[in-house]
């Protein structure tokens, strides 16, 4: 069983969110055998990833994260999986401030939110109103999934908030403890 880590950015990508490379970089140093491909990857690049995940082993750990418009479609990677191969797992996502201008998970019949294959999400938001509105989107389980674990807090940051140690801290955290209950 190997683990793989995914990591995509804001809009603009590095122009605008240095702090996604910040995360990437200790998902890598921190995260013991982690593979994280070519991360962090643009926030579109959905299609990519879900083509990577496709062609990894059944029982391989996957982890998923992402910053603004990355962290809208963080959840997204997690639906193309599923409708790919429902059994494949995404062992977990994290996001920091979802953008209310990208995909919203649980926004439409088309997009009806995390999908069950999907164990755990956190997501940091923020309704600072300094940010007019970027990073107040929560995620949303479609509904009837009762296996996903959801979790979702107010940091108060500024947008992106992807620099926020603390927050960083956290993640690294349960993405450890994910990777070692697996």
């Amino acid at each position: 069983m190997a683990a793989h880590g995914f990591y995509l950015y804001g809009m603009y990508g590095p122009v605008t969110d240095p702090g996604a490379r910040t995360m990437s970089q200790r998902m890598a140093e921190e995260l013991p055998g982690i593979n994280m491909h070519d991360s962090p990857y643009r926030d579109y690049d959905v299609n990519e990833i879900c083509y990577i995940i496709k062609e990894l082993a059944e029982n391989d750990v996957v982890l998923v994260a992402g910053t603004s418009l990355g962290s809208n479609n963080t959840p997204v990677v997690g639906a193309y999986a599923y409708l790919n191969n429902p059994k494949r797992i995404i062992h977990g996502i994290w996001g920091f401030q979802a953008s209310i201008w990208g995909a919203k998970a649980g926004s439409s019949q088309y997009y009806p939110g995390i999908t069950p294959n999907v164990k755990f999400a956190h997501l940091a938001y923020s309704t600072n109103p300094l940010n007019f509105g970027l990073g107040a989107y929560v995620w949303q389980k479609v509904p009837g999934n009762h296996t996903t674990n959801l979790y979702a807090f107010d940091t108060g940051d500024l947008h992106p908030g992807d620099q926020n140690v603390n927050v960083q801290d956290m993640f690294l955290a349960e993405m450890k403890r994910v990777i070692a209950s697996a």
